[in-house]
C-alpha cells in the first residue's frame, strides 16, 4: 500500500530513522514507509497513491502558502484512492479563524473520505460534523537511538505555556504542589512576562536533544486540551510519571493512575503529593507506564492499528 502525507513541511520524500527532529508527523511518515509531499506542491505527485493523509496548516500558514482559496482535497483526490484529513491541534482550533477560513476548512473535511483524529473524544465530533468515518490515528514516537540520563533530578517538568490552547497555568498550579524546581519549554504562544512564574524555560532544541533533557527529571505535569499528546507519550517511554487530564489518549492510557477529569486540580494536587511522598507509588507509576508504552504505543502496535484502519 502506497501512503502519502501532505503537510506544510517543505521536504519531499521519505523520513530516515536517524532524523534528529522526529516529531509525531514525521514519525508517522517514517513508520509507515510513506512519502511526504509538500501541501503546496500537489501537482508534483509522482505516482498513484492508495491513501493520502492531509494535515491542513493553521490559517496564517495557509495564507503564507497561498492555499487558503485552493480546493485542496479535490486537487489531491485524482492522485489517491482515498483521502483522509488528519486533525491538527485541538478539535475546535479552526473555529477561532475568520468565517471565510472556517467555511473553507469545513469544505475540506466534507470533501475528504474521512477524518483521522488524535483522541477518543475527537471521533464523535468529527464523525458527527462530517457524517464521514472517523478514526484515531495513534500518536507515535520512533524510539531508535534515544539517549537517556543515568540519573533523575528532583525537579518537575511543566509542559505548556499560559494560554487556553496549552493550559500551562493549570499545569503550573499543580506542579507548585511538589515544592520543587520547575522546568519547561517555550512555544510560539509564550507570553511576554511569563518567565516571572518561577519556571526555568529551556531554549529551543531538536526533539532528540529534548528527549535527553526531559529524561533528567523525576516528575511531569501536562494539562493540554485533547490534542496529539506527544508529551505524555515521551514521559511514558522514559518512565516519568506524568499528571494530566484524561481526555488525552496518551495520558489516560499510559498514566492511568495519574489522570484526572479536566479541571480537577484538587485531585491532581493530591496525586502530586502522593508521588513525592510515597516511594512505592512512584515506582509503580514509573514501571507501569513503561510497560504500557510497549503494550499500547510501540511502533509495531501502531503499524497494526493503521492497517486495521486503512
Amino acid at each position: 500500500m502506497k501512503i502519502a502525507f501532505f503537510t506544510e513541511g517543505g521536504y519531499f520524500g521519505k523520513v530516515p530513522r536517524n532524523n534528529p527532529n522526529m516529531r509525531t508527523d514525521q514519525a508517522w511518515v517514517c513508520a509507515l514507509d510513506a512519502i511526504h509531499i509538500p501541501i503546496f506542491n500537489t501537482p508534483e505527485i509522482p505516482y498513484f497513491i492508495d491513501v493520502g493523509i492531509v494535515i491542513i496548516p493553521k490559517e496564517k500558514n495557509r495564507e503564507h502558502l497561498a492555499i487558503n482559496q485552493v480546493d485542496l482535497i479535490q486537487k489531491i483526490k485524482p492522485f489517491c484512492g482515498k483521502v483522509y484529513v488528519m486533525q491538527e491541534s485541538i478539535q475546535w482550533d479552526w473555529q477561532d479563524e475568520s468565517f471565510t477560513s472556517m467555511a473553507w476548512f469545513y469544505k475540506q473535511l466534507i470533501d475528504s473520505d474521512g477524518v483521522l483524529c488524535h483522541n477518543d473524544v475527537d471521533v464523535p465530533f468529527f464523525g458527527g460534523v462530517t457524517n464521514k468515518p472517523a478514526f484515531v490515528l495513534p500518536t507515535l514516537m520512533i524510539d531508535n537511538g534515544i539517549r537517556q540520563s543515568e540519573t533523575k533530578e528532583e525537579k518537575v517538568f511543566v509542559a505548556g505555556n499560559w494560554t487556553s490552547t496549552y493550559r500551562g497555568f493549570d499545569a503550573w498550579s499543580i506542579a507548585c504542589e511538589f515544592d520543587l524546581p520547575m522546568v519547561g519549554y517555550k512555544t510560539g504562544k509564550f507570553k511576554s512576562g511569563e518567565e516571572q512564574n518561577g519556571v526555568e524555560y529551556l531554549p529551543w532544541m531538536v526533539w532528540s536533544d529534548f528527549m535527553f533533557e526531559l529524561s533528567k527529571y523525576k516528575y511531569a505535569v501536562q494539562c493540554y486540551p485533547a490534542s496529539a499528546g506527544q508529551f505524555p507519550l515521551n514521559c511514558s517511554y522514559l518512565g516519568i510519571p506524568c499528571i494530566g487530564y484524561n481526555d488525552v489518549n496518551t495520558q489516560k492510557y499510559l498514566h492511568p493512575n495519574l489522570s484526572v477529569e479536566r479541571g480537577d486540580i484538587v485531585t491532581a494536587k493530591e496525586l502530586a503529593n502522593k508521588l513525592k511522598s510515597d516511594r512505592d507509588f512512584y515506582k509503580e507509576c514509573s514501571e507501569s507506564t513503561k510497560e504500557l508504552y510497549n503494550q499500547l504505543y510501540s511502533e509495531s502496535v501502531f503499524i497494526e492499528k493503521v492497517k486495521s484502519i486503512l
